[in-house]
Formats: C-alpha cells, structure tokens, sequence
C-alpha cells in the first residue's frame, strides 16, 4: 500500500435557485443604482440560507472526507505508511505593492465565514493526530469565481514578483511576451501593474484590507473602484474572450499544487499562505 494524499477540492456552496442568484448577483456585481449590501444580505433569511449552504460544501466537508476515510486511514497507518489531507483555502493574498508583499483581500467574499472554519477543522484534526492542512491560494480567474467582479484585479500584480525575482529568467521572459502579446499595441504591462499598485494603495481599498475583521462586507465606493479598475484594464486587451487573467491563473494554478504537495506529507503549521512571492519563485525554480 503506497501512501496516501487526500485532496479536499471543495469550494462555493452557492444555491442554484432563482430567488437566490439574481440576488447574489447583484450583491457581487452591483454598483452605482444597483448597488446591494452584502451585509444586509448576509444578515437576512437568504443570507442565513447561504451561510448554511456555505459551512456544508466548503468546510464541513472536510471533516466528513477525514472522518469518513478513517477505515482506510487506519489500514495504511498499520502498514507503516503515511496519510495526509490537504484543502484549498482563500483568506486574502500578499501581492506586491510599493515594492513591498502586503496583504489583501477581495470583498465581498461571503464564502470566507466557511473558509475560517475550514482552517479551524485542520488546527482541530492536527490536535487528534491528523496530518491537516489548509493552503490559502491567490486569487485565480475559473468558471466558479467569474461570478465575484473584479476578482481578478489581484491577478495582474502577479507580472511584479515574477520580474522582481527573476527578470532574466527565461520563463519570466516568455510569460511577459506571451502577456503583453495579449494586449493592444498602445498599451504595456508596466501601465497595467501601475493602476493595479495605485488602486491597491488607494485609501478606499486599502480599508477593505483589513486583516482583522476579513472577511469584509461590500461598500459603494469599493464596489464602483473595482468596477472601473477592471473594466479599464479589460479594454486594453486586444480580445476580451483572450485575457492576461488566462495565463496568470494558469500559473497560480500550478504553483500552488507544487506547494501543497511539497508540504502536505509532513505540514510544518496548518494553516499556509500562497503568497505572489511564493508563486513567483515556485514558478521559476521548475526547469525551463
């Protein structure tokens, strides 16, 4: 018997009924007139519906994977072999701002209660002896989280660490080609990753970067920001259905897998941040 990696790849939770969505979209995507409070959402009967929908699929799930696996788990244990469960988290990424790695994180991100209780179950499963851990990864662009606008606005810092951590490499080089190919002629990859550091650094969103109270409800100000950033980033592409944010989560993507089977055998805390540093240099230390 070889050991054994458990995977949790379980995420969302949304509702797929239609009292739930148009909501939700508007909670997500709203501005302006349409604007909608996520907290007030959050607060009333189809929020509270959520939040259970939330807890289930996103986290309790990883208690029901560990528990339900312990037959096996006990027969490889026995055999001398090892056995580990690792799980996709999301609670804020550091990306590269001024020069430096700062935290922050997209809002409203209503999944994020169910996030903290997944971590939560890894500290409590690692105290039964459990090899848990739960691996934060940056912000990436699929199917699922197309419905968050503006979440990928903390994709595109990513191009920053990759040419500050290796801007002669060879695969940094072939990103950015491939990166700024996408664009229209008159625009770069350096305006890009100025309005990215400016709206980062800017005091409307740099309040919505509150560690301590993560996970943050929505505002106006936010929302209309975000709007706008991504809307103006999205017009210099020269396609809009071939976009940066593509290739960029193509690379989170991998990374972090590298990540998490690095560590997940032997987990040194259970709870870890995939930071864009940790991309970057995970990124760059695969042969070309």
């Amino acid at each position: 018997m070889p050991n054994i990696l458990f995977a949790h790849t379980m995420a969302g939770g949304v509702p797929r009924a239609k009292i739930v969505l148009p909501v939700m979209n508007r909670v997500f995507k709203g501005h302006g007139d349409r604007y909608a409070s996520s907290r007030e959402f959050w607060e009333g009967t189809l929020g509270r519906f959520c939040d259970q929908s939330f807890m289930d699929v996103t986290a309790n799930s990883f208690a029901d994977l560990i528990d339900l696996s312990a037959p096996l788990r006990d027969r490889a244990k026995a055999a001398g072999k090892q056995v580990a469960y690792v799980a996709y988290g999301y609670h804020g990424t550091e990306i590269l701002m001024g020069g430096e790695y700062l935290w922050q994180s997209y809002s409203p991100y209503l999944q994020g209660f169910a996030k903290l209780e997944l971590e939560r179950i890894a500290a409590r499963e690692a105290r039964n002896g459990i090899q848990a851990s739960v691996y934060n990864a940056p912000e990436i662009l699929t199917n699922s989280s197309s419905i968050f606008l503006g979440v990928e606005v903390a994709l595109y810092p990513l191009l920053g660490p990759l040419k500050k951590e290796g801007p002669d490499h060879p695969l940094t080089q072939e990103l950015l080609l491939a990166c700024q190919n996408l664009l229209k002629p008159e625009h770069s990859l350096d305006e890009i990753l100025t309005l990215t550091d400016s709206y980062f650094r800017s005091p409307v969103i740099q309040k919505w970067s509150d560690y301590p109270a993560w996970p943050q409800h929505n505002g106006p100000e936010q929302m209309e920001l975000m709007r706008t950033t991504s809307e103006r980033i999205l017009q210099m592409h020269r396609d809009e259905k071939e976009l940066l944010t593509a290739t960029l989560s193509e690379v989170v993507f991998k990374a972090c897998g590298h990540a998490m089977l690095f560590e997940a055998m032997n987990p040194r805390q259970n709870v870890w941040w995939i930071g864009h540093d940790i991309v970057a240099k995970t990124t760059l230390a695969r042969k070309h």
